[in-house]
């Protein structure tokens, strides 16, 4: 038998037996949920070893790392991609590869100005720094790509940081559906 078929409730055919590896990943997923969105010993501990000043996606594993930070890793990248951040001081999101306004990246809604923006891993704080908008781009916005430059400009208009941490916000429900994000 495939293993699939195994894993599955016993009322739809299979055996009921829990597939560890999607155990696993669920555990790893919550230990990553803590680290962005608490703070503790364990926490630092992780923060000052692998992060250092890094944002979690920024993150990524290399020799010598722990077992466990390599488990994280491995998880990391479908974790985002089910989460979303709460935008708070902006020092923990990137402005562009995460999802903080919206349901998608800046990067899946403007692909155009993401292509030729200058620093592709700045975080929201740092392009809310100063006004305008502290963003580079490699060419000349003309044409379309001033429209779009419009459009995401007023999209941001009314963000307002404060001192609080950045969290991250699971976009799960407990039937395993997307929640409706508001913005």
């Amino acid at each position: 038998m495939k293993w699939g078929i195994l894993c599955l409730p016993k009322e739809q055919g299979g055996l009921g037996i829990m597939n560890l590896e999607v155990q696993n990943a669920c555990l790893l997923s919550k230990w990553l949920f803590n680290l962005v969105n608490e703070d503790g010993l364990w926490q630092e501990l992780l923060r000052k070893e692998y992060l250092k000043n890094k944002t979690i996606g920024e993150a990524q594993w290399k020799p010598g790392d722990s077992h466990f930070w390599s488990g994280l890793m491995k998880v990391k990248d479908q974790f985002l991609e089910l989460s979303s951040f709460k935008l708070h001081n902006g020092n923990n999101i990137r402005f562009w590869e995460d999802k903080w306004l919206g349901s998608f990246t800046l990067k899946e809604q403007y692909p155009s100005l993401y292509n030729i923006a200058r620093k592709k891993q700045v975080l929201v704080a740092q392009v809310f720094s100063c006004r305008p908008l502290n963003l580079i781009s490699r060419r000349p916005l003309i044409g379309d790509k001033l429209a779009k430059w419009n459009v995401l400009v007023a999209k941001v208009a009314f963000v307002q940081l404060d001192d609080q941490q950045d969290l991250i916000k699971w976009n799960l429900n407990n039937k395993g559906s997307f929640t409706v994000q508001s913005m």
